[in-house]
């Protein structure tokens, strides 16, 4: 066995080893992928803010019913029941009557709920779906977004698409390859070469990020794609090219790769080291493009390794049997344009000037930040962000958000006071629709907290109390008058007339008891006298005597019967009104005890009279002279209305308790209170070049207010979309000022170094204003045709691209011809005519896959690569040949 087919063997092996440990990682690597390009899809940073979520209910046909808000209401109420599970910190929604001032539309027919997750959650977007499942209500249109949702949806839109291209090239290429070089083998050779690539690339992007924390985003995965699955199979193709014409001849083939691997090398070199100084870009995306280098440097290896031992053994199954597998067509088209070129050099020049200069012409629209509009239509985010837009400010779905970090809890009045007063001066700032923080969570000034509010209750509750105290005084006055009307030395008289009347009742009662006793007396003699007379009536002797003495003696006896009854009546009747005199003679006793107790309370009752009298009138006195206090209080109460402190807030712990202030606190107040938040609604797009002003103007606007004051050492931070924006442009300037005139002058050194003329200058040039014409084309064509402006990250990916796929033509014709004549520059750039329709054929394929996704961001990539791609075509060969002819032959 030759040494070189045990390296080939060698070669198998080692990639077989390779390709089993990516089968083995690839599960990890795509989830890592999915997640993280996810969870951070724009900024890796550390001090990245909680997630949040903005739940939309909206009814299409009008305000939302009562049903419809007792159906909202369950929902908040399933989101409560699962705020644990879902790793959420705080929920704001309308049931506080604060949160529903800026929660609830104008015209009611859209609520918002805010979910605020842990600063921890790292599974974001995988509780979206989720949360969407839960407050999904029906008879209500419902949607989950939120510039956070946005980015979520936006990254998962991406790595869909990216997916997508990934499918059509390979399809493609599959049926290209096969039709154009007859086999079945080979496209699916360059399929499987493209793969390996691509895993490998990402395995080692995502295991870069997971492990050194570089940088990674959603478009890492977009660009190793286009490169592993768009670019590298065209170069394949080239290959297959030359190798289909020598197939008979193996030693042909193993020459080629000993010919050509130090020029390949060389022209990929700078690529390599372009990608790698990405590192030092201060653009998140720019610095996730070092994977370029990555995957160059995998596919040279792939192509000189992996290839070769593939063709070895598969030998003369790679094509199909017959000459139909020889492929020699080629066009003329940079032969014709050098000729043009070489012989009107004059003409060509201006012309060449004239289009790059009318791009001057071109006005340029700003770039667009925004992570919305890289979001499908069809996406629920997006509609609901939609919505929000329409019902309220523009800038509601991405609010900017100040924190303010102490050393202390701000919750003391001094504290709150400067919050407030840095919440009124915030809502002065133009383009600010709305300001809530915990002095205002309503939007709006509480006025009860304010001294000018408190001041007034004082002085209401001053000009009450001195209401009463002339009441009272005027009540003095006349319990004064009512105590010298009372008479009471009168009243002790007539009590001592009763006492001696009682007296005299009291003796006139023993008369008649000594009189009762005199009648017994009188009746028992009676009594007496009328046995004596019947004694003598019966007696014999009366009998016998005359008839008129026992006449007379009748008459007396019936008489003093008579008497006699009358006498007991009497008595009897004395008897009743004798004992009624001893109750009377005993009640006079227990009155007379009362009579005396009562003289001397009058006695005590005069006595403190006289001392309430004088009382009264120092009492009488002293309301007075309150009430001309209460004059002066008031006088400097509304003097001290007039002065500025009218417009501070003053907070008791009292209404610290209250059930607003907690809710205020709970939404705006973090870190056991000792970081408070200040939420800001613009009413400008928060992404536009009005919102970064605005937040330079709310920065100084922050840092002035909490100069000199208990906050003024406190850290401010701010987060949001149009933080986040702000960053991206200022990194990108930066970069664009900074490195990119390092790498252009590296990339220009190199050629020049290579080519030792001034081919590499023109090169260069050539190079650069394609893409710049084409950049400022599209976006003009972007603006007026699809009504959007060019998205950011289009000039970034595009740029990238464009450049290290003509450096890849620009360098090989520079090693054909350094140092030589202008017919053998001409006769090199000619040279690549037999390859040039192949490229400009499959080189449609990836740029047709990036416009079928259907995302804006990947068909603005592909028409700007293919707009530049064209001029340069035209540009290059015009452009070089007039030059060199001008530079050289001329002169």
């Amino acid at each position: 066995m030759t040494k070189t087919k045990k390296l080939k063997i060698t070669s198998l092996i080692s990639w077989a080893i390779i390709l089993i440990g990516l089968i083995i990682l690839l599960p990890n690597s795509l989830t890592w992928n999915n997640r993280y390009s996810q969870q951070l899809p724009a900024d890796t940073s550390t001090s990245r803010q909680a997630p949040e979520a903005t739940i939309v209910y909206t009814n299409p046909n009008g305000a939302l019913s009562s049903k419809q808000k007792k159906a909202i209401q369950g929902s908040e109420e399933k989101l409560n029941a699962n705020k644990k599970f879902l790793g959420v910190q705080a929920i704001e929604s309308g049931n506080d009557s604060n949160a529903a001032h800026r929660l609830d539309s104008q015209d009611k027919s859209t609520e918002l709920t805010v979910l605020r997750f842990k600063k921890n959650q790292n599974q974001f977007h995988i509780l979206i779906p989720q949360i969407y499942s839960l407050v999904h209500t029906k008879g209500i249109t419902t949607y989950v977004t939120g510039n956070d949702v946005l980015q979520v949806a936006r990254a998962q839109a991406i790595q869909t698409a990216t997916k997508i291209m990934i499918g059509i090239c390979s399809v493609l290429f599959v049926v290209a390859i096969g039709i154009i070089f007859r086999s079945i083998l080979a496209p699916l050779i360059a399929l499987l070469l493209s793969g390996i690539t691509y895993l490998a690339s990402l395995s080692i992007a995502t295991s870069a990020a997971h492990f050194l924390n570089s940088p990674y985003t959603a478009q890492t995965d977009l660009v190793l794609a286009i490169i592993s699955f768009g670019i590298f199979p065209i170069v394949i193709a080239i290959f297959y090219r030359f190798y289909s014409n020598h197939f008979d001849d193996l030693q042909a083939v193993n020459d080629f790769y000993k010919t050509s691997w130090l020029p390949s090398l060389i022209t990929v070199i700078p690529l390599i080291i372009t990608g790698s100084a990405l590192l030092l870009a201060r653009n998140e995306l720019l610095r996730s493009l070092w994977v370029v280098a990555v995957t160059l440097i995998l596919g040279w290896l792939v192509f000189y390794t992996l290839m070769p031992a593939l063709i070895s053994f598969i030998d003369d199954l790679f094509f199909w049997p017959g000459s139909a597998r020889k492929f020699s067509s080629s066009i003329s088209f940079w032969h014709f344009n050098t000729t043009v070129g070489n012989k009107y050099p004059i003409i060509t020049m201006v012309g060449i000037f004239i289009i790059i200069g009318s791009g001057l012409l071109i006005k340029s629209k700003p770039l667009n930040w925004s992570v919305a509009k890289d979001t499908p239509f069809s996406s629920q985010a997006k509609i609901g962000a939609n919505v929000i837009t329409s019902h309220y400010a523009t800038g509601r779905v991405a609010p900017i958000t100040i924190s303010l970090t102490d050393k202390t809890a701000v919750t003391n009045t001094q504290d709150l006071a400067i919050i407030n007063q840095l919440t009124q001066k915030l809502k002065s700032v133009s383009n600010v629709a709305a300001v809530y923080s915990v002095a205002q969570p309503a939007g709006t000034p509480l006025s009860n907290l304010y001294v000018n509010q408190q001041l007034q209750t004082i002085t209401n509750q001053l000009a009450a109390a001195n209401l009463n105290l002339t009441e009272t005084q005027n009540s003095l006055k006349t319990s004064e008058k009512k105590l010298k009307n009372l008479k009471l030395s009168s009243t002790l008289k007539d009590l001592s007339a009763s006492i001696k009347n009682l007296n005299a009742i009291g003796s006139q009662s023993s008369q008649v008891a000594s009189q009762a006793d005199n009648l017994t007396s009188d009746i028992a003699t009676i009594e007496e006298q009328q046995v004596s007379i019947d004694n003598l009536l019966n007696s014999r002797s009366l009998t016998q005597g005359s008839k008129a003495m026992r006449q007379v003696l009748t008459s007396l006896k019936a008489h003093n019967r008579n008497l006699l009854s009358d006498l007991k009546t009497l008595h009897h009747n004395v008897k009743v009104v004798s004992s009624n005199n001893a109750v009377i003679a005993e009640n006079i006793s227990q009155v007379e005890e009362d009579q005396q107790t009562v003289s001397d309370d009058f006695k005590d009752a005069n006595a403190a009279i006289q001392s309430t009298k004088t009382a009264l009138t120092k009492d009488s006195k002293n309301v007075t002279i309150a009430q001309q206090n209460l004059a002066t209080d008031r006088n400097y109460l509304n003097e001290l209305s007039k002065s500025g402190i009218v417009s501070t807030l003053y907070m008791t712990g009292a209404d610290l308790k209250t059930a607003p202030i907690k809710n205020a606190l709970n939404q705006f107040n973090q870190a056991k209170n000792k970081t408070t938040t200040i939420s800001i609604i613009l009413n400008k797009n928060p992404s536009s070049t009005a919102g970064m002003a605005t937040l330079k103007q709310l920065d100084t606007t922050t840092r002035s207010t909490l100069q000199g004051t208990s906050l003024a050492k406190s850290k401010v931070t701010y987060a949001g979309e149009t933080v986040l924006v702000t960053n991206q442009k200022q990194a990108f300037k930066h970069d664009v000022t900074h490195l990119l005139p390092w790498l252009l002058g590296f990339l220009i050194l190199y050629l020049f170094v290579m080519s030792r003329s001034l081919f590499a200058i023109y090169a260069s040039v050539t190079l650069f204003a394609a893409y710049w014409l084409g950049y400022r084309l599209i976006n003009l064509l972007s603006a007026s045709l699809l009504k959007e402006s060019m998205l950011a990250d289009v000039p970034m990916v595009s740029g990238i691209l464009f450049i290290c796929v003509n450096l890849a033509l620009i360098i090989p014709i520079i090693l054909q011809t350094a140092r030589s004549s202008t017919s053998q520059y001409l006769n090199a750039i000619s040279s690549f005519d037999k390859v040039l329709g192949l490229i400009g054929i499959l080189s449609l394929i990836p740029l047709l896959a990036l416009g079928f996704t259907q995302l804006l961001s990947f068909i603005q990539i592909a028409l700007v690569f293919l707009i530049a791609e064209i001029i340069w075509a035209f540009v290059f060969p015009l452009g070089i040949s007039s030059a060199l002819h001008i530079t050289y032959d001329e002169i």
